[in-house]
């Protein structure tokens, strides 16, 4: 399988998730996935003419899918997955978990500050989910965290994305879980391997749609993002050098700078 991108952190793969994850052989310990939210309890409305039980099934036969390769991909049986979603998707998670053997260990609350747009008889949307699951060796080295996170967010998106997350939450969940290598089976525009590389940890990135992995992959080039890393065994800071494969226009290097902690 070759890449789409990569660079000595980053590496994105243009191809169906299920398919890539199927694929890779290398180990992992923590997995940031943001799956479509298309399918939910939403489907039981009364105009719909579709079976909402059904499209709960196929939702969560579609989930497992993916998720059960994660599960197998996890390092040792020591790592986690933070697993987005909404209320109206997380029934169809918890079906996923059932169905795959892998239990729900927490539901985190995403506080985005922030409401969304709403109609005149439902409460306006101000937060997301993201479920933990995770290996019987996982322990997060913080026992105190809470399960409500605040990070500011709104309706535009940097770069697009509908459904982007903010750097900062993705940052968190790696930085709190302790990862060293991450895997985002649905990668969207790059936030997950943008908060990696400022977390200074490696990460693999799988994207369906190549005008996501150019999004990404340009995100990931723009400048050059300073990242922090234990390269020498001593605390420096380094610019990190990427190249684009021919499929990414236009193509380009980067040049490896090193800068003192002082920078």
């Amino acid at each position: 399988m070759k890449p789409y991108y990569q660079d000595e952190q980053a590496t994105i793969y243009n191809a169906d998730s299920v398919e890539a994850l199927c694929e890779l052989r290398e180990s992992f310990d923590l997995v940031v996935a943001d799956p479509p939210y298309t399918t939910g309890i939403a489907s039981f409305g009364e105009d719909t003419k579709a079976s909402g039980w059904g499209d709960i099934m196929n939702s969560a036969h579609f989930n497992a899918a993916w998720l059960r390769e994660c599960r197998r991909l996890l390092e040792a049986k020591q790592g986690a997955a933070w697993v987005f979603n909404s209320w109206r998707s997380l029934p169809v998670l918890v079906r996923t978990s059932y169905e795959i053997g892998w239990a729900i260990k927490s539901v985190l609350v995403w506080d985005k500050e922030c409401i969304g747009p709403g109609g005149h008889q439902g409460l306006r949307p101000s937060y997301e989910l993201a479920a933990l699951f995770v290996h019987k060796a996982f322990a997060l080295a913080d026992r105190g965290l809470p399960d409500i996170w605040r990070h500011k967010w709104s309706s535009t998106k940097p770069n697009g994305h509908p459904a982007e997350k903010p750097v900062s939450l993705v940052s968190r969940m790696i930085r709190e879980s302790g990862a060293r290598h991450v895997l985002d089976p649905f990668l969207g525009s790059g936030t997950t391997l943008e908060a990696a590389k400022q977390e200074g940890v490696t990460a693999v990135g799988i994207e369906i749609e190549e005008r996501w992995c150019e999004v990404a992959a340009k995100r990931l080039q723009q400048g050059v993002l300073l990242c922090t890393a234990n390269v020498t065994g001593q605390g420096t800071r380094h610019l990190v050098a990427g190249t684009l494969h021919p499929l990414v226009r236009p193509k380009c290097h980067f040049i490896y700078f090193m800068f003192p902690e002082s920078f």
